[in-house]
């Protein structure tokens, strides 16, 4: 009878735990100036989203329900649920081809032409905002940017402190895939000679 209690214990306080979870809120972003329109304009520029305060990096479930309320472009952004910084530049599938920290202006640049949507988070102080991009069928190589749009303070020691990449991320193409490909079109070229020989 004693363990029979235990057990109905243990089955009630789990269901309490889990329904007092599922009525918290859900994590937002706190909005702060400037507004994320001062800044990039590039090629394959949308939309942005901030600035907000805080950090990228431990926000990430509140920056995906930002950008699932937002439209459908961000929303197929967010349900990737991939995050990669810029700080781990040589970590696999990270599409930044060095760390972006440390400079006011510049250019981010990928290992390999990204494509289809994705948002570029940069990060400097105490805020952050978030750029959406379409690279196409054919990608976007590098992104022109400046701070302009997530700080309000100039000068020395105030650079972008990292970018972020959220979305699915365009490896770079591995040397066997090369070699098969040119494999490839050797054969064609072959059938090809054979036919008019």
């Amino acid at each position: 009878m004693n363990r029979t209690l235990k057990c109905m214990a243990v089955v009630l306080g789990l269901g309490t735990a889990i329904h007092a979870h599922a009525n918290q809120p859900a994590p937002v972003l706190t909005a702060k100036a400037p507004a994320c329109s001062d800044s990039i304009r590039t090629a394959g520029y949308l939309a942005c989203l901030g600035s907000f305060v805080g950090n990228m990096d431990n926000q990430l479930t509140a920056i995906w329900n930002a950008m699932s309320a937002a439209s459908s472009d961000w929303s197929s952004v967010a349900q990737t649920q991939t995050y990669v910084s810029s700080d781990s530049f040589r970590a696999a599938m990270n599409p930044f081809s060095q760390n972006e920290g440390s400079r006011d202006d510049g250019t981010i640049n990928f290992d390999a032409p990204q494509t289809g949507l994705f948002a570029l988070g940069l990060k400097q102080g105490n805020g952050f905002s978030l750029y959406l991009f379409d690279g196409g069928e054919v990608g976007i190589s590098s992104i022109a940017y400046d701070t302009k749009g997530v700080k309000t303070t100039t000068g020395r020691g105030y650079g972008l402190s990292h970018a972020g990449y959220f979305g699915a991320v365009t490896p770079v193409p591995e040397p066997s895939a090369y070699a098969m490909m040119l494999a490839g079109l050797a054969v064609v070229g072959f059938a090809l000679k054979r036919r008019k020989g």
